[in-house]
């Protein structure tokens, strides 16, 4: 059996902004490949994969994600043209038949939810930064935790704005130092938690473990980004290795429309 948040406020969140703090730009940056496999928090049944595959485009990192049995389940493509800490993406749920799009230009954060049977926009906001924080957005996140390392380690608590299209907002989360709560003799563990009190409660905080020396994500325990057939929530426990990467892993051609087919929010706009 699969575990299901009981309050629908985080995943929502999730599901809309896709936080799943990845280890895409350390693969850019290393040329290497990475591969995450997420299993079920507590019964630890392997729920899906994650495979991170480079496409030829130094800016661009390219997400795919199958079920246990290799069936392509969602794939999302992150451009960091606008910054390593804010890539726009395009992340398509083949379970939910919906394709979601954030960008940041000019400023202005935008995101669209579109159906992806008619591409016909489902929700559609657009909010405008207002400098006091930085925004990050999806696995920018994680150059976020390397940029501010020594702080964080030091005991620093960072703030920072991201995406939450259900209440056409940015939301303010903040990040802290925390035991592990996992057997590890090495790791170095963050707590990642919304910084509203009221809304913390109905939300359980993210638990994201780190390798000291190299700087890169190894556990990442918390709701994910990626539902099941219902379109429920999973809270998962994913662990990371640095690896090459199969190449049948990265092809859907066969399974799901190239990124280039799809509308975005510019085409739209």
């Amino acid at each position: 059996m699969t575990t299901v948040r009981k309050t629908n406020i985080g995943w929502r969140l999730l599901l809309l902004v896709t936080l799943a703090a990845t280890p895409s730009v350390y693969a850019a940056e290393s040329g290497g490949g990475v591969v995450g496999e997420a299993y079920d928090l507590e019964s630890d049944e392997l729920l899906y994969r994650e495979f991170y595959c480079a496409n030829g485009n130094p800016d661009e990192m390219e997400v795919i994600y199958r079920n246990e049995a290799g069936n392509l389940i969602a794939r999302k493509l992150l451009d960091y043209a606008s910054g390593p800490t804010t890539p726009s993406f395009v992340q398509q749920n083949i379970y939910s038949s919906e394709i979601i799009e954030v960008e940041l230009q000019a400023g202005k954060v935008s995101m669209t939810v579109l159906d992806a049977v008619n591409s016909e926009p489902k929700k559609t906001s657009s909010t405008q930064t207002d400098g006091k924080l930085p925004v990050v957005i999806d696995a920018g996140f994680d150059e976020f935790v390397r940029s501010h390392w020594d702080s964080l380690v030091a005991g620093e608590k960072k703030r920072f704005l991201f995406p939450f299209a259900e209440r056409d907002s940015l939301v303010e989360l903040r990040i802290k130092p925390a035991a592990c709560n996992y057997r590890t003799e090495t790791d170095q563990c963050f707590k990642l938690e919304l910084s509203n009190w009221f809304v913390r409660m109905l939300v359980n905080p993210i638990e994201l473990g780190y390798d000291p020396e190299l700087r890169r994500l190894t556990r990442y325990r918390g709701l994910s980004n990626i539902g099941d057939g219902k379109g429920n929530g999973l809270v998962v426990d994913i662990r990371y290795v640095y690896q090459d990467v199969p190449p049948q892993a990265c092809s859907v051609s066969d399974q799901a429309p190239a990124f280039s087919a799809v509308p975005t929010v510019s085409d739209k706009s």
